[in-house]
């Protein structure tokens, strides 16, 4: 499930779903906080302060993005469109396990 399709007709929750669904898959583990907007995202075997909230959001031009937690109206830090899960989830793997030991 590398790209989805993404159209006017993709929910915000079907896109979270996907995203949580790839994330395990990769094995992290995954809270759902806003069943749309909001995933909780660590590694199993990595500190519980290795974690990162990632929100789903529209970008400056209306496409559907994921956004980092540190994320501020006058710094903007997106991960990437929203139908591009591989690339999501490669990028949220790199940031929490950063660190992490097995």
């Amino acid at each position: 499930m590398d790209v989805i399709a993404s159209g006017p007709e993709e929910s915000a929750d079907r896109l979270t779903e996907c995203l949580a669904k790839a994330c395990e898959e990769a094995g992290l583990k995954v809270t759902v906080i806003e069943p749309s907007t909001r995933l909780k995202v660590h590694v199993p075997y990595g500190s519980e302060h290795l974690n990162e909230v990632i929100t789903l959001r529209p970008d400056p031009g209306e496409v559907l993005t994921w956004y980092w937690s540190w994320d501020e109206p006058a710094h903007p830090a997106p991960i990437c469109p929203a139908h591009d899960v591989a690339t999501a989830v490669r990028l949220i793997r790199h940031v929490v396990a950063a660190g992490a030991t097995r």
